[in-house]
């Protein structure tokens, strides 16, 4: 067995979990202190990442500028994504965001002359099929309808992913896999600031004086759990193709969408059940033929 495989493999995990964490946090903490949690605990974990792992290699003013705007790209589709799972269910916005190695791999076979086999075509247009049907509601007066605000926040982070999973391939190659956690430091703080900033949002206080301690560990848990799968992710995108990597390791979506519906409780139309069975086969599929 590879080790990007395996890399991979973790990362579905380590990311499911995550979803899980982030849903029982997020809507009691807000995005504006999810994006305070994520200067702290991100910012520190990739720094020690980097302490760790770096090359002492000489890094290009161009590969630079890419790794950083590959990681800004991400950090704003993970704050989008936290929008999106603030009022709506972790196991569609989640899922359509996941669904974004549809468009990395597009991008791949563009611009880094990687190949896709008819199968793997097939379930390309599989998941993008899943991914409009998911963003239809096919009931939206319905108690568990996904409101309009979240479908959009989690279609910005689909797409703005399927950018990051591209350009991070291309970072990755450019200034190694230890050097790019560095690149993560900078947009942790970047990004988190410029939201409050642009938002002019200030958490709301509840009546009983603000999120749980509870919710702040849950919220930080979350955290640390998603830049864990990034550095799996990382490692792995060194080791194999971004076509195979990428796809594998977002089929992530199947282990939030089972703990969402056996521990969150939450509600699913048939037409949502089959799109997701479409998103994630498409995910594996794409990965496990290459």
């Amino acid at each position: 067995m590879q080790l990007w495989f395996v890399l991979a493999t973790v990362v579905v995990f380590l990311w499911g979990f995550d979803g899980i964490l982030a849903k029982l946090s997020t809507p009691k903490l807000g995005v504006a202190r999810i994006a305070v949690l994520i200067a702290v605990v991100d910012g520190l974990v990739y720094f020690l990442g980097f302490c760790y792992w770096r090359d002492n290699l000489p890094i290009a003013l161009g590969d630079s500028v890419l790794a950083v705007t590959s990681c800004i790209i991400g950090a704003v589709a993970y704050l989008c994504y936290f929008e999106s799972i603030t009022d709506g269910q972790i196991a569609i916005a989640g899922t359509i965001s996941a669904a974004y190695p549809a468009l990395t791999v597009i991008g791949a076979l563009a611009f880094l002359s990687e190949t896709l086999t008819t199968t793997q075509a097939i379930s390309l247009v599989a998941i993008i099929g899943g991914v409009i049907a998911l963003s239809y509601e096919p009931n939206p007066g319905s108690e568990h309808a996904m409101p309009r605000r979240s479908l959009i926040f989690a279609l910005f982070a689909f797409v703005l992913w399927g950018f990051w999973g591209l350009t991070s391939k291309m970072a990755i190659n450019a200034v190694g896999p230890g050097n790019i956690f560095g690149f993560y430091v900078v947009s942790t703080l970047v990004v988190p600031f410029a939201y409050v900033l642009f938002r002019r949002v200030r958490p709301e206080r509840s009546r009983a004086g603000g999120p749980s301690r509870t919710a702040w560990v849950l919220g930080a848990a979350a955290l640390a759990l998603n830049v864990c799968g990034v550095f799996a992710f990382s490692f792995a995108l060194d080791a194999g193709f971004a076509s195979l990597v990428v796809p594998i390791s977002s089929a992530y979506p199947l282990v939030t969408v089972v703990l969402a519906v056996a521990l969150l409780r939450e509600k699913l139309d048939r037409l949502h059940v089959i799109a997701l069975a479409f998103v994630i086969v498409g995910l594996a599929v794409i990965g496990l033929t290459g």
